[in-house]
């Protein structure tokens, strides 16, 4: 479909994000044969696409992330769901139903809403960092890991991803640190024993990242030691952070309710503040992150638009 020709539709349902809560919502929505457009500012898939192998969703034994997020949009488009590359600026009320604008001014029309955005990896806090971005700074290993074969990396963070994307730099990396700052991991039992089978797999607890310094790329970071404020210097290739993520909720925190952070508040329905409006995915307040639970969000949702859409007509 023409760009022209998806301004001038009026859609049943407009999903903001391509990740597993907006594809679940597309999926549904149109078998459900719901005119429905998912709206992506970068690809579909969302941040599993960053991920080097997801091998927790049922039915998958083992596949990489940019794998899923290809499946799921060609089985979306072969029920008739519409994508639209662009980013969504705002969301307000327009009629009996919304104007979603985007990047461009221009908006596009829809009678309900599903906010699937997701959320964005969260940036290091420290002298350096902006600096360094894409010159030995990243979050994402998948797109970055094999720049820095035979090179020594540091990886900071404590969580599932930190271990499993540290992991998968062992395959270029000639060794990973991971830098936590404390002694204790949010990451699974079985993601640490991984890891830490590796040989090239190293730890510094207690610390935390004062600084990444270099020349015209990153050559190595400052850590200060958690309880002596001790600051050593760590000469290093690349930095990988995986320190948690905030949520993209920008275009539409005026409109809908959100938590201190920013995340969308959504009922069991996924029902956010707003009539019309329904939330999945890793931007819903307590959501765990988690692809099949984001696409079950999505599920719900679309089930709950179609009642909706049914009982407005």
């Amino acid at each position: 479909m023409q760009y022209e020709e998806v301004l001038a539709k009026q859609w049943d349902l407009v999903i903001i994000g391509a990740g597993p809560g907006g594809m679940g919502a597309a999926l549904y929505a149109s078998r459900a044969d719901l005119a429905t457009l998912v709206v992506e500012k970068q690809y579909a898939g969302g941040l599993i696409m960053l991920t080097h192998e997801v091998e927790n969703y049922p039915c998958i034994d083992k596949a990489s992330g940019m794998d899923l997020g290809m499946k799921l949009e060609q089985q979306c488009r072969k029920f008739g769901t519409e994508f639209l590359l662009k980013e969504v600026r705002r969301v307000d009320r327009s009629g009996a139903g919304f104007a979603v604008t985007l990047a461009d001014g221009k908006s596009v029309s829809t009678a309900t809403v599903v906010i699937a955005s997701g959320s964005a990896p969260r940036r290091l806090p420290c002298p350096g960092e902006q600096e360094f971005y894409g010159k030995g700074v990243s979050y994402c290993a998948t797109c970055d890991g094999a720049f820095f074969r035979d090179k020594e990396v540091v990886v900071v963070g404590g969580g599932e991803s930190a271990f499993q994307e540290g992991l998968f730099l062992t395959q270029f990396a000639s060794k990973v640190t991971l830098v936590h700052r404390r002694e204790g991991f949010r990451a699974t039992e079985l993601a640490i024993r991984r890891a830490r089978a590796n040989a090239k797999w190293h730890e510094k607890l207690n610390y935390v990242v004062e600084e990444i310094y270099g020349d015209e790329t990153m050559q190595g970071v400052k850590l200060k030691h958690a309880q002596t404020g001790e600051i050593e210097d760590f000469p290093c290739d690349g930095i990988f952070g995986f320190i948690g993520y905030d949520p993209a909720s920008a275009s539409v925190s005026h409109l809908v309710e959100t938590d201190e952070e920013g995340y969308v508040v959504g009922d069991l329905n996924m029902r956010t503040s707003v009539h019309g409006i329904w939330v999945a995915g890793d931007i819903l307040k307590g959501a765990k992150k988690q692809m099949v639970i984001s696409a079950g969000n999505g599920a719900t949702a679309a089930m709950d638009i179609r009642e909706y859409l049914a009982e407005r007509d």
